[in-house]
C-alpha cells in the first residue's frame, strides 16, 4: 500500500496554454538581447581585451548556437514537464545530483535578481534621463533609495504579472516582445547607417562640452587608467577569454523548459521556441558588434568596454558610461528616438527577466513537491488562476528582501559572478551531462523510444549525444576562462565557495526529505524517479 500512496501523484493543476510563440517570448526574454550585449562589450573586453569578438561569437554560433537549443529543446520535449532541469537530470542522473544542481540554480537565480532588478533604475531610467538631459531624475534614481524605491516597483509589478496566471503574463509578454527585440534593432540601424566620420564628430562636440577626452586620445586615456596598452591585434587565448561575455547570448534559452508542462504540442514548440530564441538573440549580437566596429574599430571599442568595466578612467568626463547603448546614440547624433528605444529595450528584458525569475522558482519549488522533496504548499495550485500563487509570495518576500539588502548595504557590480558560476556548473554541465546520457541508459528505454528525436541520428549516433558533448565541452571551456585562467580567476574565482554551499545545501535538502518521507510512509522515495510527474 505504502508504494502506491508513493505513486498517487495529484494532477499538477497547471494548464498547457502556451504557443511556441508564447514560448518564444519566455527564451528571448531570459536571453536579454540588448542587456547581454551591453554585458558581452563591458564584461568581455574588461576581462579579455586582447580578443577578437566577431571571431569569439562565429565560434559560439556554430558551437552553442546550434547544440544549446538542441539539448533543451529535445530534453524539453521528451520530458514536457514544469520544473526545468531539475526534471531531466533527476530521472537521468541521480535526485540527489539533481537536487544539489537544482539547488544551486535556486541560489543562483535568486541571486542574479539582486543585480537585475535595479538596471530598470540604472543603467535603464538614468542613462535616459542623462542622454535627455534631465539630470535631476538622473541623480535621484541612481541613488540608493531612488534605485531601491524603483527595483521594489520593479518587483511588485513583476509579481502581479505572473500570479494570476499565464493568461496575464501573455497579455503584458507580447508587447514587451516588440520592445525587447525591435530596441536592440533600432540601435543596430542607428550604428549602421552612421560613418565613422559623422560619430567622431558627434563625440568630439559632446566631449568638448563637458570636459573629457577626443575621440582620437580615448585609446591612450584608457589604456593609461587600465595600466597597460590596449591591444591594436588579437590573440586565440583572450578571444577564447572573450566568449565568456559572448556564451550569455546562446544559452538563457534553457528557461522555456520551465514551463514545459503548460506548453501546447510540446515536442514541437518547446524545440521550435528554443531554436527561434537563439537565433534571434546570436543575430543581434553578431550585427551589433559588426555595426560598432564598422563605426568605431575595434581598438576604440575595447578601450569603449574597458573604460566601463573600470567605471570610468581619468580624462573620461561624459556623465555616462561608454556602454554600446551610447555609442548607438552618438551615432545617431543624439538621436531622442534612439535613446528611448535603448531605454525600452532595457527596460523591456529586465521586467520579464525578474518576471520569470519568480516564475522558474516557483516551478522548481512545484517540480520538488511533485516528487515529495519539499512541503505539500509547493504543489498547491490555485484552481481560479492556475498559478503556485504561494510559490510567487515566497519568491517575491526572497527578492525583496535581497533587493533591499543588496541596493543599500552589498551594492557590487560583480555580484552576479557568482549566479554565473553557479549556473554553467550546476545548471548547464550536468544538463549537458544529461543530454549525453539519455539515449543510452537502459532505465529510461521507454521515455527514450517515445521521444520523437529518437530516430534523429548521425552515423547511427543520436543527435542528442552529439550535441551534448558539444555542449559540455563548450561549457567546461566557459568554466574555465571565466573562473580558472589566470586573467579572471582573481575578479570571479573568490566566488566559487558559493558553489559548493549551494550544492551541500541540496543535496542535504535531498537526504533530509527522503528521510523523512521514508520514516513517514515507509517507503524510499528514490523509486518515484522512475516514473514522470503528471501533467
Amino acid at each position: 500500500m505504502s508504494e502506491q500512496l508513493t505513486y498517487a501523484r495529484k494532477a499538477s493543476g497547471l494548464v498547457r496554454g502556451l504557443s511556441m510563440f508564447d514560448a518564444f517570448g519566455i527564451g528571448i526574454m531570459i536571453t536579454m538581447p540588448l542587456f547581454t550585449v551591453w554585458q558581452m562589450i563591458y564584461l568581455g573586453y574588461g576581462l579579455f581585451p586582447g580578443g577578437e569578438i566577431i571571431i569569439a561569437i562565429i565560434i559560439s554560433i556554430v558551437l552553442i548556437g546550434i547544440t544549446s537549443p538542441i539539448v533543451w529543446g529535445m530534453l524539453g520535449g521528451t520530458m514536457p514537464r514544469s520544473g526545468g532541469e531539475y526534471v531531466f537530470n533527476s530521472r537521468i542522473l541521480h535526485p540527489v545530483v539533481a537536487t544539489g544542481a537544482s539547488m544551486a540554480q535556486f541560489f543562483a537565480g535568486f541571486y542574479w535578481q539582486f543585480l537585475i532588478a535595479t538596471c530598470f533604475a540604472v543603467p535603464g531610467i538614468q542613462l535616459l534621463a542623462t542622454m535627455l538631459g534631465w539630470n535631476g531624475v538622473a541623480a535621484w534614481v541612481s541613488g540608493k533609495w531612488g534605485t531601491f524605491a524603483v527595483s521594489m516597483a520593479v518587483l511588485a509589478g513583476s509579481f502581479l504579472t505572473i500570479a494570476f496566471g499565464m493568461r496575464v503574463y501573455k497579455a503584458v509578454q507580447k508587447p514587451l516582445i516588440f520592445l525587447a527585440v525591435g530596441g536592440p534593432v533600432v540601435l543596430c540601424i542607428a550604428l549602421t547607417f552612421s560613418s565613422k566620420a559623422s560619430f567622431v564628430a558627434y563625440w568630439n562636440r559632446i566631449s568638448a562640452r563637458y570636459g573629457s577626452v577626443d575621440f582620437n586620445h580615448f585609446v591612450g586615456t584608457v589604456g593609461h587608467g587600465y595600466g597597460a596598452r590596449i591591444p591594436t591585434t588579437w590573440t586565440w587565448g583572450a578571444t577564447f577569454g572573450l566568449m565568456t561575455g559572448v556564451f550569455v547570448l546562446f544559452v538563457y534559452n534553457y528557461l522555456i523548459v520551465y514551463v514545459g508542462g503548460e506548453i501546447k504540442q510540446p515536442s514541437k514548440s518547446i524545440f521550435g521556441a528554443n531554436i527561434l530564441t537563439i537565433a534571434v538573440s546570436g543575430l543581434i549580437g553578431l550585427w551589433t558588434c559588426i555595426a560598432l566596429i564598422h563605426v568605431v574599430g575595434e581598438q576604440w571599442l575595447r578601450a569603449a568596454g574597458m573604460n566601463e568595466f573600470l567605471n570610468g578612467v581619468p580624462g573620461y568626463k561624459l556623465p555616462y558610461a561608454s556602454s554600446y547603448m551610447v555609442l548607438s546614440w552618438v551615432a545617431s547624433h543624439g538621436n531622442w528616438f534612439v535613446a528611448l528605444c535603448a531605454f525600452l529595450g532595457m527596460a523591456a528584458v529586465v521586467y520579464l527577466e525578474v518576471t520569470l525569475s519568480m516564475m522558474a522558482m516557483a516551478r522548481i519549488m512545484f517540480a520538488w513537491g511533485m516528487d515529495r522533496m519539499g512541503p505539500k504548499w509547493f504543489t498547491d495550485i490555485s484552481p481560479r488562476f492556475a498559478a503556485p500563487m504561494k510559490n510567487y509570495v515566497f519568491g517575491l518576500v526572497v527578492m525583496a528582501v535581497g533587493t533591499g539588502l543588496y541596493v543599500l548595504w552589498f551594492t557590487s557590480a560583480l555580484t552576479g559572478l557568482a549566479a554565473t558560476g553557479m549556473q554553467l556548473v550546476s545548471l548547464f554541465l550536468i544538463t549537458g551531462i544529461s543530454a549525453v546520457v539519455l539515449p543510452y541508459r537502459k532505465k529510461l528505454r521507454n521515455i527514450w523510444n517515445s521521444s520523437p528525436y529518437h530516430t534523429w541520428k548521425i552515423l547511427g549516433v543520436p543527435i542528442l549525444a552529439i550535441s551534448g558533448c558539444i555542449y559540455v565541452v563548450y561549457i567546461c571551456a566557459m568554466i574555465y576562462y571565466a573562473f580558472i585562467d589566470p586573467t579572471s580567476r582573481d575578479v570571479t574565482g573568490k566566488n566559487m565557495i558559493t558553489f559548493a554551499v549551494a550544492w551541500a545545501a541540496g543535496i542535504a535538502w535531498y537526504l533530509g526529505w527522503r528521510r523523512y518521507n521514508k520514516v513517514k510512509s515507509g517507503v524510499d522515495m528514490s523509486i518515484a524517479y522512475g516514473d514522470l510527474p503528471p501533467d
